[in-house]
């Protein structure tokens, strides 16, 4: 082996030497790695970034699962279920739950001058998680749900694209009117305006305290349409709901409900998070590919340039596999050089959008207003040893070339 090695360090030397063709054919070949590696890592962190985004979006207006009614919208007014289940502290018990919080809904309208819009009201409570709303806050401040003030009323949030088409600022008075055998009318206040940038979602929905939708409702302060579950970091989300589900069936409680999860209340959204996914698998095996046989071009040139040396060691009684070693080691060091600066390059340009975001994007069609990124650094290890390990694999072609070799042919071209 140390011979091999020996021999492989010397034909390296003489081809940057002497060779100018093997030379100007690695230096293509590494170059094609290198950008394979760019292409395929940024293609990974876009899509993992899209996902990140879109998901913590979707969770962020719902939660990750929801308990509500069977066999009706999760945004049901007419069918609640209690607040507190008695199965609840099981749930909050489970290893991947985070916390829970009740929600009730109510849709309505708003009038203003002559604009008409209908809307969606979510009424939540002090256990609700801002963090969500709080990173997409743009104006004003977060609502005081724990009930109406000293005067009676309430406060509540709305999205920019809403604020901007009925031309509410923060400050202002918003009448919402609930259509039902007859016609409710609350005055709020608007604390606050978001921007979440999920179109479908946000031109409608309004968040305010859940005391004032059990008015509207008339509901009881133990009743309301469902309870989000929100799961840390991390958590399988199939996984969990099957086990929240297998609770709540095998509870003595007569209650009947239904266990939804964030990907089925927002279909349109994870089936394109789907899509991209096939997306960047038929780019990665056309960069593998792509590299893979460029390396293999580079190898053959070497091999057709060196084949009066190929014959001379098998003439002195060198094995094909060991002669093949020989180039295989030549070209993986180029695939290597490749791979390290595909990485380099493509992990700074990672950071400079991060950091700067700057290449802009249609949040009406990406539901994002910038490129984002998300560095997995477990899928970034794989993705290069995989790449590494096909590539090699890919190089195997050659050694066909090597065991076609006769030594008195080559020595006497020689």
């Amino acid at each position: 082996m140390n011979t091999i090695i020996f021999i492989a360090k010397s034909l390296w030397r003489r081809s940057h030497g002497k060779g100018r063709l093997s030379s100007g054919s690695s230096a293509i070949a590494t170059i094609s790695v290198a950008i394979s590696m760019i292409v395929m890592i940024l293609a990974l962190s876009i899509t993992d970034g899209f996902k990140k985004e879109v998901k913590e979006k979707a969770s962020g207006f719902s939660g990750e699962i929801l308990i509500h009614s069977p066999g009706v919208e999760i945004t049901t007014s007419q069918y609640p279920i209690n607040a507190a289940p008695g199965f609840l502290d099981e749930l909050l018990s489970l290893k991947e739950v985070e916390s829970s919080s009740p929600y009730a809904y109510r849709s309505a309208i708003i009038k203003r001058g002559e604009e008409i819009q209908g809307v969606l009201i979510k009424g939540v409570d002090t256990s609700f998680d801002w963090r969500f709303f709080g990173s997409v806050l743009v104006e004003g401040r977060l609502p005081l749900v724990g009930g109406a003030d000293s005067a009676g009323v309430n406060e509540l949030i709305i999205s920019k694209r809403l604020a901007s088409m009925l031309g509410y600022s923060v400050g202002d008075n918003v009448i919402l009117y609930f259509i039902d055998k007859n016609v409710k009318v609350r005055r709020y206040v608007l604390c606050g305006i978001y921007d979440a940038q999920l179109e479908d979602i946000d031109k409608s929905l309004i968040v305010a305290s859940i005391s004032s939708v059990r008015d509207v409702n008339e509901w009881s302060e133990s009743e309301a349409s469902g309870v989000e579950i929100r799961l840390k970091s991390g958590t399988n989300l199939k996984q969990t709901a099957e086990k929240i589900e297998q609770i709540i069936e095998e509870s003595p409680f007569e209650e009947a409900y239904y266990v939804t999860r964030v990907d089925e209340m927002f279909p349109h959204l994870f089936d394109w998070l789907t899509l991209l996914d096939f997306n960047v698998l038929i780019i990665m095996i056309l960069m593998v590919s792509v590299a893979g046989f460029n390396m293999i071009s580079g190898l053959l040139i070497l091999l057709f340039e060196k084949i009066s040396m190929i014959g001379l060691l098998k003439s002195l009684g060198m094995r094909d596999s060991s002669i093949h070693k020989i180039f295989l080691l030549r070209s993986m060091k180029m695939v290597l050089y490749g791979v390290i600066a595909g990485n380099i390059i493509a992990i700074s340009l990672a950071m400079i959008q991060i950091r700067y975001s700057i290449i802009p994007l249609d949040p009406v069609n990406y539901f994002v207003d910038h490129v984002p990124i998300y560095l997995n650094w477990y899928k970034l290890a794989a993705l290069n040893l995989g790449a590494i390990l096909l590539i090699a694999l890919l190089l195997m072609i050659p050694s066909v070339f090597i065991s076609k070799v006769s030594p008195d042919t080559t020595l006497r071209l020689k």
